[in-house]
């Protein structure tokens, strides 16, 4: 606690005349005396302190000089000379009301409340004495946050001496302890009226006054205040703080060379210079100074921020984040330090504690817009784009008018596939700052997302020849060639930029592309390394590579080892290492996988719990299974919405046979979460592989009728009956709950369990019907389209996916299914709708479907150098382990081979897919072209 407001009103000339009524004119102890009083005035408390010792030497019964050296010794911070010669003044007979109230504040300044209670009971009279008394038990009360009793005390001591400041100003402590500022500034003002010289009154006036931000006031009373009280230390050290806060450090130098001088260790003015030395850079000198602080540095308000600042800038990261967090412990609403504590988590690659912090911060309502602008950056280096999207939605309306921040949310939104909220935050960017280029790129980059490719060369075009020299236009500019499969000009656009910017991400990302495309594995596996080694969590890097692992020989071993190089280079990266373990699991290496994500830096808390659950699942490959156990429920204590985890840890309990135990973890998962679906989907799963059937169906009726477990759980009857092959009664299940509150999701599953019942004109009337309500439903219309496809009706279909690229212009399917039936008319106003299509499909969603259409739209058009490409990678695209290619995808790139004029790879590549009995729908054909082939 700090050292309570009591003054004892001193006259310089009464004391003077104590002082020589006491000691006589030409007494010995008359020089010292001179000094002390000479120094007092000067602020040189320490001489002072001298001269008072040697006069209490010279004379040990005068009271008057044992006084002074009492309040010298306590302005110095000395309470324990203190109380001992406000004991020894009292019992010479000193002025017992000040003597008393000297001695209460040694009890205050060292915190012995309890004992001040004991030894100073409280009295009526003398007034003075009593105002006292109840003044100092004030404090102690307050001290020991019994705050009724010192409301009352408070008023005792205004009620004893209603013109004592010191009563006056307890009553002010009273009131700023209930958080009432009007009154303890009222209370203040009295005390100054009652007397203008108390020390302490002009000190808490000048602190209110700069709370106002009224500076140059505060400054004007503080300056009276030190000129009457040279050695007070606490106006000192008030006014430089209040001077470096506006910029005149210089002028703020001689109060803290005062201060440290009275008192050399003042925790204050060491921190006051520390942060002088801050400002001037000088970091060393800073550090030094904050360590002398020693245990006070804590307790002193920015003090650990500073020394987090300064760690930080001598690259001492670790200390650095300890310092912060420690601020963020003791003041948990300052966004100043939750926002250094998370700069520091970023910079040594912990976004997940990054966002940890900086949540906490905000569920508090204590973020601002730079903060929430980082928990986005935050979001987004841990690759969680939704909530990135979140946080960066709260900045905006935080702040504006910050273009920024827009182009911030518009990147993250793409990032979660929202093409459409891309355009619209980029857009508004644009708005506040029409000429960055940035916003334009988004807006680009959105429009290819939504596969609008002229929209997004429309605005390639809009930027200025000087901005198409940045790295963002460079790679724009190459993929939009390869949106269009120019894979030549693509791949001269992405080595442009690779030149002009040599760490350039999106152009590694880009070639890595051209290569695939190209047919070369082992150039674009090469130059995802390149990407995982400047971004080691990048998710496009990361999930190519893993792909390729899953996919097996011939290239698993290769992308493992590739995986393994970059992890090398960053195996502190918590999704690097978990996308790397998993690899090791595919291949059936465990022990391999849990090495790597067993590791003290990875097991610290904090980090998701997506390692917990990799370290279960990697012990449960070992048979490890209590650890298993125990990572599984840590993973859960990380985050217990995390659904992977709560599967993990039920196929655990069941696979110890505790299946009462697994069905009461889900239940009581659904306590917390009763409309999640897939909660209640995996308990029903358990409770039919448990206990049969029927007692899974009677659960489904039962959560089916509890209100907050709707939508969902209205579902959960006839997904039952369709997984036991029963898809009439399963109609007629989601048909009664459909009555109950009609859905889109019930619509699609009745007419799926009709179809699969055999009912396909039952499904598509009641699609028809749905869709005449719900004309825009993407799923009915898809639905109702395949239904069609399946029966020959080619035109009613394409009728349907029109209407539904329509509504949908970036539905892949849809635009890939759409290309094939005009394909297959054959005509060349078709084929070349089909072809435009085709390319979109592709460019949205490349795989082996949408290239093995655009491919071959590209051969019947001619193109055969691009179409052999795609229909390459349409062919040996990787597929599940033991699954021989598909032979129509086979057929179709030897036919296109064989137009080329590569005969000879052409039937080598046909000949193995027809060398067994699989029938498609090309096989005749396929026979046919080999056998022409053969024949020369």
């Amino acid at each position: 606690m700090a050292t309570p407001p009591f003054n004892i009103r001193r006259s310089p000339l009464m004391l003077a005349a104590t002082l020589a009524f006491g000691l006589g004119a030409g007494s010995a102890i008359a020089q010292p005396l001179e000094r002390a009083r000479a120094a007092q005035a000067r602020g040189d408390l320490r001489a002072a302190q001298i001269d008072y010792r040697n006069a209490v030497r010279a004379q040990p019964d005068n009271a008057a000089v044992r006084m002074g050296l009492a309040q010298v010794s306590m302005d110095l911070g000395d309470p324990d000379t203190a109380e001992r010669e406000a004991r020894a003044a009292l019992e010479r007979g000193f002025d017992k009301a000040q003597a008393t109230a000297l001695l209460m504040r040694t009890y205050l300044a060292r915190g012995r409340f309890r004992e001040l209670l004991r030894d100073f009971p409280q009295v009526d009279e003398p007034a003075a004495l009593a105002a006292q008394i109840a003044a100092a038990r004030t404090f102690a009360e307050l001290g020991l946050n019994q705050r009724d009793a010192a409301r009352a005390s408070a008023e005792a001591a205004v009620r004893f001496a209603p013109d004592s400041a010191d009563a006056q100003l307890a009553a002010g402590t009273v009131a700023l302890a209930a958080g009432d500022r009007a009154a303890a500034e009222a209370a203040v003002d009295r005390a100054l009226a009652a007397d203008p010289t108390s020390q302490e009154a002009q000190l808490r006036k000048a602190s209110f006054q700069a709370e106002r931000g009224q500076i140059p006031m505060a400054l004007e009373t503080l300056g009276k205040l030190i000129t009457q009280a040279p050695g007070n230390v606490s106006a000192r050290v008030l006014r430089a703080e209040l001077l470096i806060r506006t910029g005149q450090e210089q002028q703020a130098r001689p109060d803290i060379d005062a201060a440290l001088r009275i008192f050399p260790s003042h925790p204050a003015a060491t921190y006051l210079t520390a942060l002088m030395q801050v400002r001037a850079q000088d970091w060393r000198a800073a550090d030094e100074t904050l360590q002398r602080m020693g245990a006070a540095l804590p307790m002193l308000g920015d003090a650990l921020l500073l020394q987090a600042t300064v760690k930080r800038a001598l690259n001492e990261p670790g200390q650095a984040e300890d310092a912060a967090q420690r601020y963020v412990a003791r003041r948990p609403d300052d966004a100043r330090g939750a926002k250094l504590l998370a700069s520091l988590q970023l910079e040594r690659n912990r976004p997940d504690a990054a966002a940890a912090t900086l949540t906490r911060l905000a569920q508090r309502n204590a973020a601002d817009a730079e903060a929430m602008d980082m928990l986005g950056r935050a979001h987004v280096a841990a690759g969680r784009p939704r909530e990135a999207v979140i946080a960066y939605a709260r900045a905006a309306e935080m702040a504006p008018n910050d273009s920024g921040i827009r182009a911030r949310l518009a990147a993250a939104r793409l990032a979660s596939g929202d093409s459409r909220g891309t355009s619209q935050a980029a857009t508004e960017s644009l708005r506040l700052a029409p000429e960055q280029s940035g916003a334009r790129e988004l807006l680009a980059i959105a429009a290819l997302a939504r596969g609008d490719i002229t929209g997004a060369q429309a605005e390639y075009d809009r930027l200025t020849p000087e901005q198409r020299k940045g790295e963002a236009a460079g790679t724009l500019e190459g993929l939009l060639a390869l949106s269009r499969f120019e894979v030549q000009p693509a791949r001269r656009a992405f080595e442009e930029v690779l030149r002009n910017h040599p760490e350039s991400i999106g152009a590694r990302l880009g070639l890595a592309r051209v290569a695939t495309a190209e047919g070369n594995p082992v150039l674009a596996e090469r130059l995802l390394v390149e990407v995982l080694q400047r971004a080691p969590s990048h998710p496009e890097a990361l999930g190519r590579l893993l792909a390729t692992v899953m996919s097996g020989p011939p290239r698993a071993e290769p992308a493992l080892i590739a995986l393994q190089a970059a992890h090398a280079a960053a195996p502190n990266d918590p999704q690097l290492a978990i996308t790397l373990a998993t690899a090791f699991g595919a291949m059936g290496q465990p022990e391999r996988g849990l090495a790597v994500v067993d590791t003290p830096e990875l097991r610290r808390a904090g980090q998701g719990p997506q390692l917990p659950l990799t370290r279960s699942q990697a012990y449960a490959a070992l048979e490890r299974w209590p650890e298993a156990e125990q990572a599984a429920r840590a993973a859960l204590a990380d985050d217990p919405t995390f659904f992977p985890a709560r599967r993990q840890l039920l196929s655990l309990l069941l696979r110890n046979g505790d299946q009462r135990g697994a069905e009461a973890m889900l239940e009581e998962a659904l306590r917390t979460q009763p409309a999640n679906a897939a909660l209640q989907q995996l308990l029903l799963v358990t409770v039919r592989e448990n206990r049969g059937l029927d007692a899974a169906l009677q659960l489904a009726d039962r959560l089916a009728g509890v209100v907050t477990m709707r939508p969902a759980s209205l579902s959960l009857r006839g997904d039952l009956l369709m997984a036991a092959q029963r898809p009439a009664e399963a109609a007629q299940a989601y048909a009664a709950a459909s009555r109950i509150d009609a859905s889109s999701t019930l619509t699609l599953r009745e007419a799926g369990a009709l179809r699969a019942a055999g009912k396909p004109q039952e499904a598509l009337a009641l699609l028809s019907t749905w869709l005449q309500k719900e004309p825009d439903d993407i799923g009915a219309l898809n639905l109702a389209a395949q239904i069609d496809i399946a029966a020959g009706r080619n035109d009613a279909a394409e009728r349907l996916l029109t209407r539904l690229v329509e509504k949908a212009p970036d539905n892949a399917v849809a635009l890939n299914n759409l290309a094939w039936l005009l394909q297959e008319r054959g005509r060349p106003e078709d084929l070349q709708r089909a072809r435009a299509m085709s390319e979109r499909a592709y460019f949205l969603m490349p795989g082996p479907e949408t290239a093995d259409t655009f491919g071959w739209i590209l051969s019947r058009t001619g193109d055969r150098d691009r179409a052999l490409v795609l229909l390459r990678q349409s062919a040996s695209a990787p597929r599940a382990r033991g699954q021989a290619p598909d032979p129509g995808k086979v057929f179709r790139y030897a036919a296109t081979l064989n137009a080329a004029g590569q005969k000879e790879e052409a039937i080598k590549v046909l000949e193995p897919a027809l060398a067994g009995d699989a029938a498609f729908p090309e096989r005749a054909e396929a026979e046919r072209l080999l056998a022409e082939m053969r024949r020369g």
